[in-house]
């Protein structure tokens, strides 16, 4: 299994990569490879994105500093 290091900066958002030691994060969609390692919050984010046929932020706006998206804030879905 690949871990993360607790204390890694998640490259997505600059917040914390892992929530405690061996939390592996999340694989960013958006890596042809999923490769790049991004925090559950990120993942959630890009998830919902993806489901919700929204734009994704590509790497070349990395970080984003916004805050990520959940079902419960997703734009026009009335939730």
């Amino acid at each position: 299994m690949d871990e993360s290091p607790t204390g890694a900066e998640c490259p997505r958002c600059r917040g914390p990569l892992s929530e405690y030691d061996g939390d592996p994060g999340a694989r960013s969609r958006l890596a042809l490879d999923r490769d790049v390692r991004i925090c559950r919050s990120c993942g959630v984010d890009e998830a919902v994105r993806d489901a919700a046929a929204l734009a994704p932020v590509p790497p070349g706006e990395w970080p984003m500093l916004e805050d990520h998206l959940t079902w419960n804030n997703v734009p026009g879905t009335g939730r």
